[in-house]
């Protein structure tokens, strides 16, 4: 709805009367708007303070932490200008990494809580409450410069992943706040203009302007943007993800032709938003068209539904642990989904089909195990903190979230000198025993490397094969249900892996008579599941366990094992249930007389 309502009875408030004086002539009318757009800029302003300060908080904490580090780490008396820091960072830690119902953690719910109230401040500072119209005009102003932060927390290319070593993904539980907010202002925006006009028998007239038929285009599209992420997402990532971007676009434009006025500022800051999304767009094109160049992928199929894809050519600044979105046409055209790297020579990716694009991936690595098709890579993308400035290294993973870990636990090993002294803990648990073979090349590195004597590694199969007796009746319906990565599809796409296919009819056949031993009891009996399990681990160079981890426990022993005066990175990817598992336990071994622990947990949002 249009900002352009005079005050309720013709008359202007402020001190402006119903003369016609003020501003050298000035109508009350237009004095009134002139004194509600400074107003309302002012308010604008304090937010821009304000989640620029929001922001300058993170981007200080993380240079002052990394400057402390990297200072004590080469000069021994920075370790006493440290500790306070220490101290006070690992408090604050071990409150804010602690799950939080309905947030990721307290810390998330803490930065959620401030620009709420930063929104709710601005909204109601400096204004006129002596109208309806101010109210609406106030809301519209805040639905429009939370919509250029939202465009903003959206950049993949964002500068906030340089400066707060927050990357887009980490960034999206914030993007989707702000949405929400946007949203809000927007829906009560359009509904307090149009009470007011209704009351003073003008809404058939607004309604006939080209402006206001343009602010309901832009209510309705933004309305499919949200719709989309809420409910599409859940079901179809690939109809959500269409929607909502044509929505966004529409709506965009819409906005633009609803507030056309550059001299009122809202069509500059409306082009500053659709400019920050096309200049985002136009570098992801640009980078996949040039990685697309001489560009190959080579597909190969293994257990269980995944699927290894190997790049002929490498990204720049590939690293084990970020994410590409790769695209290959003969799969899909018109899209690119993230996977992770797990290797970068060759740079490879393993994706566990689920539905829609990795299914179809898979189905044609079936259908062409080892071919080759064009492909190209935008990214890569990620950030997490690096291993080698921590004493021991903790990586846990449920599934094919070890294509996270496998992939920082083997750039450890090859980093390291023969003075290191690290230690590295790695904890894969796994629905069956097949999934062992995506990274069975990965195992057998950890196991030979040279400093393969400083990493301990656990491996649990929760599904044993059958002893072959006939025990087959029982069902397998729920045990077949794969353990989510994330909440959407598209996060469960993170990927990789370099391993070797087993035909399809021994995957059949070794699915068929897995049953789930965590669901049996523990009886005399049960050695015999652990009998057959270990009587394969020869081929993968590890003991293999039946059943989950406890992981709270593995977690609360390699922490109380370091000295105090070492840091302790866990590093995290895999289930829900999992995350919530070792961020609980995480946060409860931060503490001011242990060593220093940092958590990364790679979870991806949308």
């Amino acid at each position: 709805m249009s900002t352009h309502a005079p005050a309720s009875g013709g008359t202007t408030t402020g001190g402006t009367g119903n003369s016609t004086t003020g501003g050298g002539g000035m109508s009350p009318m237009l004095a009134f708007f002139a004194m509600r757009q400074a107003a309302t800029e002012k308010s604008v302003k304090y937010w821009a303070a304000g989640i620029c300060g929001l922001i300058g908080i993170f981007i200080v904490f993380h240079w002052t932490r990394w400057a402390f580090v990297k200072l004590a780490r080469s000069w021994k008396p920075a370790a006493m200008l440290e500790r306070p820091f220490v101290l006070f960072g690992r408090f604050g830690r071990n409150i804010l990494v602690r799950k939080v119902p309905g947030f990721n953690s307290a810390g998330h719910a803490l930065l959620v809580s401030a620009y709420v109230a930063i929104n709710v401040a601005c909204t109601f500072t400096n204004l006129d409450k002596s109208s309806q119209s101010n109210y609406a005009a106030r809301f519209g102003w805040m639905s429009l410069v939370n919509l250029v932060f939202l465009v903003f927390l959206a950049l993949k290319n964002t500068p906030l992943a340089f400066l707060t070593a927050y990357s887009y993904e980490r960034l999206n539980c914030l993007h989707q706040i702000a949405g929400y907010t946007m949203f809000v202002y927007m829906i009560v925006h359009a509904a307090m203009y149009t009470q007011f006009f209704a009351s003073n028998g003008r809404l058939h007239s607004i309604y006939e302007e080209p402006e206001q038929i343009a602010g309901i285009v832009s209510g309705f599209a933004f309305l499919g943007v949200v719709f989309s992420a809420i409910f599409i997402r859940r079901v179809w990532y690939e109809a959500f993800y269409v929607i909502h971007v044509a929505c966004w676009i529409m709506g965009i434009v819409a906005v633009g032709v609803h507030r056309p006025e550059v001299d009122g500022h809202a069509l500059i800051i409306t082009l500053v938003a659709a400019s920050m999304w096309f200049v985002d767009r136009l570098i992801r094109a640009g980078r996949t068209l040039y990685y697309s160049s001489n560009n190959q992928a080579t597909l190969y199929p293994l257990p269980d539904g995944a699927t290894k894809i190997v790049m002929k050519k490498a990204p720049f600044r590939a690293e084990p642990g970020k994410h590409c979105f790769v695209w290959i046409p003969a799969v899909r055209m018109f899209e690119s989904h993230p996977f992770t790297i797990h290797r970068t020579d060759p740079v490879e990716f393993l994706v566990k089909a689920h539905n829609g694009f990795t299914s179809d991936l898979h189905k044609h690595a079936v259908a062409n195990p080892g071919a080759s098709v064009t492909a190209s890579v935008d990214g890569p993308y990620g950030t997490f903190p690096d291993p080698m400035d921590f004493d021991k290294i903790v990586l846990i993973a449920g599934g094919n979230g070890a294509t996270f870990t496998f992939g920082l636990a083997i750039n450890v090993l090859e980093r390291m000198t023969e003075e290191s002294r690290k230690n590295v803990v790695f904890i894969w648990s796994v629905r069956s025993h097949e999934n062992l073979t995506w990274f069975k090349e990965h195992l057998n590195i950890l196991k030979s490397h040279t400093h393969s004597p400083q990493i301990n590694v656990s491996l649990y199969v929760t599904k044993a094969p059958s002893s072959g007796n006939g025990d087959s009746s029982q069902s397998n319906s729920d045990n077949e249900q794969s353990p989510r990565l994330s909440p959407i599809e598209f996060d469960a796409e993170k990927s990789g892996s370099s391993l070797p296919q087993l035909p399809q009819a021994s995957q059949q056949s070794s699915r068929s008579q897995d049953r789930d031993v965590e669901k049996e009891k523990e009886t005399p009996s049960a050695p015999r599941n652990l009998t057959v399990i270990n009587s394969t681990a020869n081929a993968y160079a590890h003991a293999i366990r039946p059943g989950r981890p406890d992981v709270a426990s593995l977690i609360r022993d390699a922490v109380k094992t370091t000295p105090s005066n070492q840091r302790v990175l866990v590093a995290a990817c895999g289930p829900d249930g999992l995350m919530h598992v070792v961020r609980q336990t995480t946060a409860q071994l931060i503490t001011g007389d242990g060593p220093g622990v940092e958590l990364h947990c790679e979870q991806f949002g949308w």
